[in-house]
């Protein structure tokens, strides 16, 4: 269904002449990727709505997107499987902000992940590899982005404590699920090193 859509709206702007066929490759990749955007972002609000999360999962989605734009980290080899991991991470992580998010819990989470990210990004995507400014400038930027989240969630913890666990926990463990991708992504890396060396 989804591939139908993306043909249509492809050869729509085709047949009115509004690109040409040589970019088309181009086309489907991109409305490809915004009809997937907008269907996982559908199924999330739809789902933390029927969950009654839906401030949790704002807060999550902040903290991961600041640190994944920054970092960089895992990616999956097609839509639907990152589109299946994404809901799968992000339903885990609201479990564990709902259960397991006390203010030590949030504070050595978001401080791993602080430290995870500190020490390994960015991490570069072999289809967009990064020059040696770009390479600093994101390295930079991670570091302050991953302190403002780690410091906000001290502050938050510090002024309100037990009544804002959610709030820290929501930071805390998108932090994390972008720690894990980035850590994933690293593995995967080294094993696609070690393939080519053999």
């Amino acid at each position: 269904m989804l591939e139908k859509l993306v043909t249509r709206s492809v050869n729509y702007l085709l047949r009115n002449n509004a690109i040409f066929e040589e970019d088309r490759d181009i086309f489907l990749y991109g409305f490809h990727s915004l009809y997937s955007n907008i269907l996982s972002i559908t199924a999330i609000l739809l789902i933390s709505i029927l969950l009654n999360q839906v401030q949790q999962t704002i807060l999550y989605h902040i903290s991961f997107i600041l640190l994944r734009n920054t970092a960089g980290g895992f990616h999956a080899k097609t839509l639907l499987r990152c589109f299946v991991m994404s809901m799968i991470i992000w339903l885990l992580s609201l479990w564990c902000i709902q259960h397991i998010a006390k203010p030590l819990v949030c504070i050595w989470v978001a401080g791993a992940a602080k430290i995870i990210v500190w020490k390994t990004a960015p991490v570069e995507h072999e289809n967009s590899p990064l020059n040696e400014f770009k390479r600093r400038r994101m390295k930079l930027l991670s570091k302050i982005v991953s302190a403002c989240l780690f410091i906000s969630i001290l502050l938050i913890l510090t002024i309100r404590h037990n009544n804002s666990c959610w709030v820290a926990g929501s930071l805390a463990f998108g932090m994390a699920t972008h720690a894990i991708l980035v850590l994933a992504a690293l593995y995967q890396l080294s094993a696609k090193k070690e393939q080519t060396t053999r």
